[in-house]
């Protein structure tokens, strides 16, 4: 009894003892576990922070223009950024029972081992999404039987760690899908140009069939193939009865279009690209910029941006004198900059001439010389004497001994017009009126303004300022020309509207700002006016087209810049020319390839599109203004134009330089010259001229000479009339 008793109770120390040691087993697994499971969620955390991914760029309306590839070509998107049809496909081929399993399926392993034991067939496609997943992030692409059992594991501790969305997001994000494709939104766009969230069934059950060979079941390589698993999808998931079979039929039907995308796609508006890298490097890294998977919003119109380029790759067909050309475009309303060209080839210059290259502007910085006037007291309306003018100065050498320098302007006609408004001097670009105006307001005052305008200029470069002998980029000086295009107010320029990581964390948002009012409107309004007539009948002539137009020609010393700056109420734009050499150009000036870029740029452009009139100014009304005198025009007045004069400052006399002519000529209406006893009567006017502007020679188309050969000739043909008479009676 008593041994019975012991026996019994060395059974029961036994099972005592075995619980016990399966629980000490089970505790040091299990914390073998959750110690490996935490190993396995932080390096998983720690390569998908680190995953490379593009940095792409997106234009004004939000579409893709332009990408910075990592080392994998991927476009990170959310899960509900992915369209419900997509992610059923993808399961219902590669894992239908993913809600059902904790990381590895059961019930596929199995039925795997079965199809080995019993046909000796291949173990694939018992791998469940989530074990999938493992094997793209975590593990190596060897096949053993230690690496299997470790993919299992992994596939739970991340199925423990993360939510089966999350799970299905990543893979989605990370899945390999052919032609360096990496996750189905970079698929979408690149198979069908359209993103992953606006896929058909048919296209999402394409995209699906691609995982399990993405290039053995490329469309580019074998359709018809390709066709055929897309099929087998669709098939699947009827069998699920996750279609109906109304959709079924509808999607097998579909046509869809396969596209491949051109690489010049996505490499559009390299310099405008390549100035806000800069930024992005400087600020964020060259890492987060390059494989970081940034999304950079930015200011681009697509659209004007191509519209740009192709105007200037037509102009550079033909013979030139220059090698490099530049332009930009900016809202005037926002400062928003919707087109930057910076050279004829990105591939050969990353050199931005628009951003980056410093050059003398010429007469194209005289707009903000002649609104330094206005702001200082000085009317369209005041006249200058356009005569030869010269300005000394007194400079102290190194040796304590006195140089004089004589600087006197010339005009690029080398011709004088004697005296004439300040508008008329910035119609016809006049450049000793202009020094003029700089000597009798200051270097100090326009070096202010000019700042105001976003322009740096150095004063001690002395009155050649008043010629832009100051340099400043395109950039700037496109920039300041929107001050006359929005009342007087200034912006600055914005590249970038929004900038998020891949997940889209926003890291930085354009917010706008108070716009600077760099001239009163009123002021601005007279500067408009002014340009305008640059262009309509000044030195600007060659950029007029059919709305509004302000705008300035620039030629630097020697032709070796020349510059156009053009704008409508709602598009400022300028163009560049010119030699990274310096070299100079032959003949070139902003009034020619310059000016004809821009109108050739804006005649492109829809006429909705080409700006609105621009507004009236209640406080000014038009008077007819002598060019010459500055005041009221008479009919005698050979050069008059329409200047705005505010309300309180009409002209209260008329002009007293162009009077009445005084001196009554006959003159030949043929030859305009002199009449004289040979012209016929019928040709001969009389005309009023002021004294010494008439004509001093006579006729040289009436002549004797000519008087007697017509005399002559009718003498005959009389003669010979009459001998026909006389035959006639004979007979």
């Amino acid at each position: 009894m008593q041994s019975r008793r012991a026996s019994n109770t060395g059974k029961t120390r036994f099972r005592i003892l075995i619980v016990l040691s399966s629980l000490l087993i089970l505790s040091i697994l299990t914390g073998w576990f959750f110690h490996f499971k935490a190993g396995v969620v932080e390096k998983f955390i720690k390569i998908q922070a680190a995953q490379s991914n593009n940095t792409i760029f997106y234009d004004i309306k939000n579409q893709p223009f332009h990408i910075i590839r990592g080392q994998e070509d991927r476009k990170y998107k959310k899960l509900p950024y992915i369209h419900g049809n997509l992610q059923k496909s993808v399961i219902a081929i590669e894992d239908s029972r993913f809600f059902k399993h904790f990381g590895f399926d059961p019930i596929r392993i199995t039925s795997a081992i079965f199809r080995l034991l019993k046909w000796n067939a291949s173990v694939h496609g018992a791998s469940t999404i989530t074990q999938q997943l493992v094997k793209l992030t975590l593990l190596t692409p060897e096949r053993t039987i230690s690496r299997k059992v470790k993919e299992l594991l992994m596939a739970v501790a991340l199925e423990m760690e993360f939510s089966k969305k999350q799970i299905l997001e990543y893979y989605l994000n990370k899945v390999y899908l052919g032609h360096r494709n990496y996750g189905v939104e970079n698929a979408a766009l690149n198979y069908f140009h359209k993103s992953a969230r606006n896929l058909t069934l048919a296209e999402s059950a394409f995209i699906a069939g691609l995982i399990k060979k993405p290039e053995g079941y490329s469309p580019y390589s074998d359709l018809n193939k390709a066709r055929k698993r897309q099929v087998v999808v669709l098939k699947r998931l009827r069998t699920l009865n996750w279609i109906s079979v109304k959709e079924y039929n509808e999607a097998v039907s579909e046509k869809i279009l396969i596209r491949r995308r051109r690489e010049s796609d996505l490499r559009m508006a390299a310099y405008f690209t390549n100035h806000i890298l800069l930024q992005l490097k400087q600020k964020y890294g060259h890492r987060s910029v390059y494989g970081g998977g940034l999304r950079v919003y930015t200011t681009l119109d697509r659209d004007l941006q191509q519209k740009m380029e192709q105007t200037i790759a037509k102009r550079l067909q033909a013979p030139k004198s220059f090698e490099q050309v530049a332009g930009i475009s900016i809202d005037p309303q926002n400062g928003f900059v919707k087109a930057l060209v910076g050279g004829v080839d990105f591939s050969q210059s990353e050199f931005n001439r628009a951003t980056q290259a410093r050059r003398q502007p010429g007469s194209a910085f005289k707009p903000i010389l002649y609104a330094t006037a206005l702001t200082r007291g000085l009317l369209p309306t005041d006249v200058f004497i356009d005569e030869p003018t010269p300005y000394t100065n007194l400079t102290l050498l190194e040796n304590e001994e006195e140089e004089l320098e004589v600087y006197e302007p010339t005009n690029f006609s080398n011709e004088h017009l004697g005296p004439i408004t300040l508008s008329y001097a910035l119609r016809v670009s006049n450049n000793v009126v202009s020094v003029q105006i700089l000597d009798k307001i200051g270097i100090s005052p326009l070096v202010r303004t000019a700042r105001r305008f976003g322009i740096n200029i150095p004063g001690q470069q002395g009155l050649c300022l008043a010629l832009g002998c100051g340099e400043t980029s395109l950039l700037n000086l496109v920039n300041a020309y929107t001050v006359f295009a929005n009342q007087g107010k200034k912006n600055e320029p914005v590249f970038i509207l929004r900038v998020t990581d891949s997940t889209g964390k926003i890291l930085e948002e354009y917010k706008p700002q108070k716009a600077l009012q760099v001239l009163s409107e009123d002021q601005s309004y007279q500067m408009n006016r002014m340009l305008q007539n640059v262009v309509n009948y000044g030195t600007g002539r060659a950029a007029k087209i059919d709305r509004e137009v302000g705008g300035k020609t620039g030629t630097s010393d020697g032709y070796r810049d020349a510059w156009f700056v053009g704008y409508t109420s709602d598009l400022v734009t300028g163009f560049w020319i010119g030699n990274d050499d310096n070299k100079p150009m032959d003949g070139e000036v902003g009034g020619r390839t310059p000016a004809r870029l821009w109108k050739a740029l804006m005649q492109q452009l829809p006429k909705s599109e080409r700006g609105q009139e621009f507004g009236i100014n209640e406080n000014f009304e038009d008077f007819e203004i002598c060019d010459t005198s500055g005041k009221a025009a008479t009919p005698w007045c050979p050069q008059k134009s329409w200047y705005p004069l505010k309300k309180g400052l009409e002209p209260i006399e008329f002009c007293d330089v162009h009077n009445e002519p005084n001196l009554e000529i006959q003159i030949c209406r043929v030859s305009g010259l002199l009449a004289s006893q040979y012209c016929p009567i019928e040709d001969i006017e009389s005309k009023k001229f002021y004294e010494g502007t008439e004509p001093t020679a006579f006729c040289n188309i009436h002549t004797a000479e000519q008087h007697l050969q017509n005399n002559y000739s009718e003498e005959e043909h009389q003669q010979s009339t009459n001998s026909n008479y006389l035959e006639m009676e004979i007979y």
